[in-house]
């Protein structure tokens, strides 16, 4: 597989898990609007650390069978698209309350951003499952090797962190969207979206079964 294959798969995921508004997000903004960016780059910092942690482990655990993935190509297509309905039916139903006036958050430390961020991200109920299911996928029906797994997720990780550095940086300019009406027309095209590439993942399974 060549060089820039993870990078631009990297590039792509990173951009799909970016889209996935919720807790974080709000955080996110709120944070930068009230408290300056510097205090939000904590935070998005610690988001990052806790998404790096899930992702150690799901590579861990999936290398340990590495050597049978290539034969489960259908299966592994099937959890990956399975786990991108699952976000993008989610975002869609999801409500969403207005966010413009919320309190503004009493941490001083730098540190204690950074904690939150990690602890936002962390209880997240489908964090886990949606890297295990990124991770099978990659390494099964992309067969990535543990290099290629690695360049792809710190794609996934440099892209996922820079977009919420800028969301923070123009966080003053985004203040006037955070209705929950709004929002909740970019959950709609979130969940579109993951819709969409969960029909691509699968693609490849329908054409066998029917043999079209």
């Amino acid at each position: 597989m060549d060089f820039f294959t993870p990078i631009w798969k990297g590039w792509i995921t990173g951009i799909l898990f970016t889209l996935t508004f919720g807790t974080v997000f709000f955080s996110l903004i709120q944070t930068s609007i009230k408290r300056g960016f510097k205090k939000a780059l904590y935070l998005a910092l610690g988001v990052i650390v806790s998404d790096a942690f899930f992702i150690t482990l799901t590579i861990l655990g999936t290398a340990i069978i590495a050597s049978q993935l290539k034969n489960y190509d259908m299966q592994f297509r099937l959890i990956g698209a399975s786990v991108l309905v699952f976000l993008g039916v989610r975002s869609m139903i999801k409500q969403e309350t207005d966010h413009t006036n919320d309190a503004a958050p009493t941490e001083k430390n730098n540190l204690l951003y950074a904690l939150k961020g990690i602890m936002l991200n962390s209880i997240n109920p489908v964090l886990l499952f949606s890297w295990m299911g990124v991770t099978t996928y990659m390494q099964g029906a992309s067969n990535f090797s543990l290099n290629e797994l690695l360049l792809f997720f710190a794609m996934v990780l440099a892209t996922m962190f820079s977009t919420m550095l800028l969301l923070s940086y123009y966080a003053g300019k985004l203040r006037h969207i955070l209705s929950a009406q709004n929002l909740h027309r970019l959950n709609i095209f979130s969940g579109v979206v993951f819709l969409i590439f969960s029909g691509v993942i699968v693609w490849p399974v329908l054409l066998k079964l029917f043999n079209w």
